[in-house]
């Protein structure tokens, strides 16, 4: 840079020796030259003080390269939450709630049977006369074993030689009864033997002694205990 301008002044030195020569050697020039002269000179001119102001003036920085931004820091801490403020809720009356009274409890009542249908209750009238029959029945049969056992009993022959041995006991015989009072034929039996058949035997012959017998209330079969017991003297 200062060679150029070295070399440009040096030239400017030597055109300014060298032109008052050529000035009076050329005869003169027209006004036109001139003005052209004056146009160079001023030209060289301004191009020095243009190469004065560009060694004067310093060099301009380069522009400064951009920094980046500072990135702002992320705050790692949370922050602390903000407390949350609570809408006052409206003032609400507090609901008095009556006190619940026990229901008296009902007078324990002894429970009622449920009253039948009149069918029922003809079934049910139906079957207590039934009930009534059969305990009438089993009374007026209770009163006929016992009358029956009392007429065996009557024709019953205690053996003499079983007197004699001392044989006792109490044999129990079946048969079966017919409507009319008899003992029906090849039913009479000895249903529990007395041990003896002495008196085993004589209990039967008491038994088609005493036939025919009072009419029984129906047929039936007849199971009775005929007893040989000795008087003590």
């Amino acid at each position: 840079m200062r060679f150029a301008i070295g070399l440009g002044l040096s030239v400017l030195l030597h055109a300014a020796l060298v032109l008052p020569w050529l000035v009076r050697a050329r005869p003169e020039a027209p006004p036109p030259s001139r003005e052209q002269l004056v146009v160079d000179l001023l030209g060289l001119v301004s191009n020095r003080q243009v190469e004065q102001q560009q060694v004067a003036r310093p060099a301009e920085p380069p522009p400064p390269t951009p920094q980046p931004k500072p990135v702002a820091r992320k705050e790692t801490r949370e922050r602390a939450p903000v407390p949350r403020q609570v809408a006052p809720s409206p003032v609400q009356v507090a609901r008095v709630e009556e006190p619940v009274r026990a229901a008296p409890e009902p007078p324990t009542q002894t429970p009622v049977a449920a009253q039948p249908p009149v069918a029922n209750a003809a079934e049910e009238d139906r079957m207590q006369q039934t009930v009534r029959a059969r305990d009438d029945g089993a009374d007026a049969l209770r009163k006929y074993l016992a009358g029956l056992r009392k007429a065996i009993q009557g024709k019953l022959v205690y053996p003499a030689e079983a007197r004699e041995a001392g044989y006792v006991g109490a044999p129990t015989i079946r048969f079966t009864l017919t409507e009319e009072g008899n003992i029906l034929s090849g039913s009479l039996a000895v249903a529990k033997s007395s041990g003896y058949p002495v008196l085993d035997e004589s209990a039967m012959r008491a038994a088609q002694a005493g036939a025919p017998f009072e009419k029984p209330p129906r047929r039936m079969e007849v199971a009775i205990a005929i007893g040989f017991v000795q008087e003590r003297q």
